[in-house]
């Protein structure tokens, strides 16, 4: 089978969200009840699967723009028999307007994104204005968002996009915690670890409450 080819089947073959409408979240999911959160940019599915085996009464939700990694995530969780997790191939940005009710998710995390350096390709970033007015929207009260990258001065912009924003609470006064809280560590994740590349995790939750239990608050 050619490399097209096989892109192509990945194109037909990976689970993709309703063509249209609305999308209630809760209804995606068997079972019905449990938090709901969001794995962003989960590229080979370790978050994923670490997190669904270590919190089996939570409903995982993963978003990946790229097909065969969508596609092949979904099999192994279906193997697996994760019940809990429902993985979508798509942009984020254009998922999250569509999802109902408000007030639905209790956490999203994001994984090293924006792989773009080019001025040209700016508008390609992934947490700008567009997610993060979502995320206030979906998010309960005190939900948290953790974003994490290896790059120091897009760490930076994400940190100030989200104190800037209004909606959201920094955990720290830097902005920056030394931990992934998540316990759930994704691919790239883990080869910056074995490389022994610094790592730059921003963590942040919604105003309202206080942040959710379970959640670790180190120093930046």
């Amino acid at each position: 089978m050619g490399e097209t080819e096989q892109r192509v089947r990945y194109d037909l073959w990976a689970p993709r969200p309703p063509e249209a409408g609305p999308i209630d979240l809760a209804s995606i999911f068997d079972p019905a009840d449990g938090p709901i959160e969001l794995d962003i940019g989960f590229g080979r599915g370790a978050s994923v699967f670490e997190r669904a085996r270590s919190a089996p009464s939570v409903r995982i939700l993963g978003v990946e723009v790229k097909t065969k990694c969508a596609f092949q995530v979904s099999e192994r969780c279906k193997r697996e028999g994760l019940s809990g997790v429902r993985i979508y191939a798509t942009d984020v940005r254009t998922l999250l307007p569509r999802i109902t009710p408000n007030a639905v998710l209790s956490r999203a995390s994001v994984h090293f994104p924006d792989p773009w350096w080019k001025k040209r390709h700016q508008h390609r970033m992934v947490v700008g204005d567009t997610l993060l007015d979502e995320l206030a929207r979906l998010f309960v009260p005190g939900g948290e968002l953790f974003v994490q990258t290896d790059v120091e001065d897009r760490a930076v912009e994400y940190r100030d996009a989200i104190r800037e924003h209004g909606e959201f609470v920094l955990a720290t006064e830097s902005g920056f915690i030394d931990t992934n809280p998540f316990g759930a560590r994704s691919n790239r994740e883990r080869r910056a670890v074995e490389d022994g590349l610094p790592i730059y995790r921003v963590l942040a939750h919604r105003r309202g409450l206080a942040a959710l239990p379970g959640v670790g608050r180190c120093g930046g």
